[in-house]
């Protein structure tokens, strides 16, 4: 239990600094390419340390995931601007129905009937919390809900790796695959670079990629080990209902990004999704 709680927290955190770091007038798309850069550099350490072996799968999934990583990241950023940090994560955390999906039909999870009232609440109360007005009322146009539903695709299939490459059972070749995951992002945001506004490295940039960076590392190998000791079924809508729920009431005290009735009514509903999933 305190592995899940922990990494809860640490994803929390990781979409909490990237808001914090966009409110201070931080550069998100330099802070973003040194997250990923000190993310690869940390774990291509851990693998020189303890001699990971190589396995073909780590290349075959982490490629992929790196891509939709760094797209994840750069569709979060605007989808923030749009809606404020609780909308945007509504969005990220729906897509939870992706892997979610993906572990009853492919992987044949079943959980009990108290659990799956609790994923049918955590399910529910994600559109509550996604289709609240949010901080900014300004609608929805075609080119926001692009954006919007691309971060749910986007996320969704990032969830979907993770769980793809912990159902190949090779534990101690995890930080080789995060390796490649984080380099991959890396290598593809610089390669961005041309398309996106001008990037500013400055101190602040370094520092906030680094703290970012850091809980990126956390993050990703705490869910690992969680999708070890819990089904994935369980796992990812209560982690995504219990986020969007913390980072919801977090923007509305520190920021004033205060949800409307809607979103209100889905922290009680997710309050709940989580005692029931985990009795």
């Amino acid at each position: 239990m305190l592995v899940f709680l922990a990494t809860i927290l640490v994803n929390l955190s990781f979409a909490l600094l990237v808001r914090a770091a966009q409110r201070r007038g931080v550069d998100v798309v330099a802070s973003g390419i040194v997250n990923y850069l000190f993310a690869a550099a940390t774990y291509w350490i851990a693998v020189l340390v303890f001699g990971v072996r190589y396995a073909p799968e780590a290349p075959r999934i982490g490629v992929a995931a790196g891509v939709f990583y760094v797209s994840t990241y750069l569709l979060l950023l605007p989808a923030m601007r749009i809606r404020g940090v609780a909308i945007a994560m509504g969005f990220v955390r729906l897509s939870v129905v992706i892997p979610l999906i993906a572990a009853v039909i492919v992987w044949h999870e079943a959980p009990g009937p108290v659990k799956q009232a609790g994923i049918v609440l955590a399910l529910l109360a994600l559109p509550m919390l996604s289709l609240d007005g949010g901080a900014n009322s300004a609608p929805l146009t075609r080119r926001n809900l692009v954006i919007l539903l691309g971060l749910f695709l986007t996320n969704g299939t990032c969830l979907l790796m993770g769980k793809w490459f912990q159902s190949t059972g090779l534990v101690a070749e995890r930080p080789l695959y995060l390796a490649i995951v984080y380099s991959t992002a890396a290598l593809v945001f610089i390669a961005a670079l041309p398309l996106l506004p001008k990037a500013r490295f400055g101190a602040a940039e370094l520092r906030w990629g680094a703290l970012i960076g850091l809980c990126n590392c956390a993050a990703n190998i705490l869910m690992l080990y969680t999708l070890d000791l819990f089904l994935a079924s369980v796992v990812f809508p209560i982690i995504a209902a219990v986020n969007l729920s913390l980072a919801t009431i977090f923007a509305a005290v520190t920021w004033r990004e205060i949800p409307g009735r809607l979103g209100w009514t889905g922290i009680c509903v997710a309050v709940l999704a989580v005692i029931l999933a985990n009795t």
